[in-house]
């Protein structure tokens, strides 16, 4: 049993904003970017960057301190393994979303987002989330490259599964410029995969995507809350619904249910909650409650949503990662039918 004074170090230390802003400082300046495989010294990066050598120099032990590079007696800059998680060639590269400012502001007013259930985004930007970067080009460029490198991490582990399921004409609803997409079509060479989001965002899915998969990536433009393409097998959301209110789920939900064959499934890529007890995943519903309104869900809320939508429940698997996939179909349907046969 912990002492009051270890808990009174733990809680106080998580108070503390000041790793989160010196990450934030590393990637917005690019500091790993600027680091070789062997290393960089500090006056070349006081002079790439532009900044004064004690302040670059102060930043540099504070990012030592953390463990993301070490700096020896001679003023030579080394990443380490934490540190390459900033570069921006990475594969599970961290700088995106490090940079983005708006996303930690936003948690100012939090508490009367708390009183009144305006999201706390909305409170301290003045627009919701998603209105305000359509009217931002850049921040809805650097969102949606954040969310393709993040789609590489959270879906990867659940794509033996999702090869299993899958009907060979998934629609990727909301699929943003292609994460989720891209997996399922280099790990199948049969799918013909349909893309779909608004038109803002379908025209910053990088040229390299749109031409590798000639005659299997199909990209549809449309709102998904009011158009979504019909008679498919199989329908994928992608981190899709936690954005979303139960009362907004549902309408989106609805209408997947209107357009789906009778055979075909539904299926979420989501976090799905412990019903009781300590879950960490429960710091992803504040983000959601913050930056959305939206929220994460246990199984029995996810079961009550897709009952409210006149869906059904059948299935959660849980892969190695920090995301299920939630199988939907409609009520009674025999979803066997789609399912390749290697899968049966």
């Amino acid at each position: 049993m912990k002492s009051l004074e270890q808990e009174r170090r733990r809680i106080a230390e998580l108070f503390d904003i000041a790793p989160s802003r010196v990450l934030h400082a590393l990637a917005v300046l690019g500091v790993a970017d600027l680091v070789g495989p062997d290393g960089t010294g500090a006056q070349a990066l006081e002079e790439e960057l532009g900044l004064g050598r004690e302040n670059l120099w102060r930043l540099l032990r504070a990012a030592e301190a953390l463990g993301v590079l070490t700096v020896d007696a001679e003023g030579g800059v080394r990443l380490l393994t934490a540190g390459t998680l900033l570069k921006t060639d990475h594969p599970g590269s961290l700088r995106a979303e490090f940079s983005d400012n708006a996303l930690f502001t936003a948690w100012g007013p939090f508490v009367d987002c708390l009183r009144n259930g305006t999201p706390s985004y909305e409170l301290s930007h003045g627009a919701p989330i998603f209105a305000r970067m359509d009217d931002s080009p850049e921040e809805l460029r650097q969102f949606h490259e954040h969310m393709r490198v993040r789609a590489t991490q959270l879906y990867r582990p659940l794509l033996p599964h999702l090869l299993e399921r899958c009907a060979d004409d998934p629609v990727d609803l909301g699929g943003g410029t292609g994460g989720l997409s891209v997996l399922l079509l280099d790990a199948s060479p049969t799918l013909q995969v349909t893309l779909t989001d608004l038109p803002a965002v379908i025209e910053l899915i990088p040229e390299t995507v749109r031409n590798a998969y000639p005659g299997r990536l199909v990209l549809s433009t449309g709102d998904m809350f009011t158009t979504v393409p019909a008679a498919h097998g199989t329908y994928l959301l992608g981190s899709v619904l936690h954005d979303w209110s139960d009362v907004r789920a549902s309408e989106l939900l609805t209408r997947c249910a209107r357009a789906l064959p009778e055979h075909g499934e539904i299926i979420l890529l989501e976090r799905v909650l412990d019903e009781t007890g300590p879950d960490t995943r429960r710091m992803s519903d504040m983000w959601m409650m913050a930056m959305t309104g939206g929220r994460e869900r246990s199984e029995s809320e996810w079961a009550a949503l897709a009952r409210r939508s006149g869906l059904e429940l059948r299935e959660v698997h849980h892969g190695s990662g920090e995301l299920a996939a939630i199988t939907l179909s409609l009520p009674g349907a025999d979803t066997t039918v789609h399912l390749k046969e290697s899968a049966r």
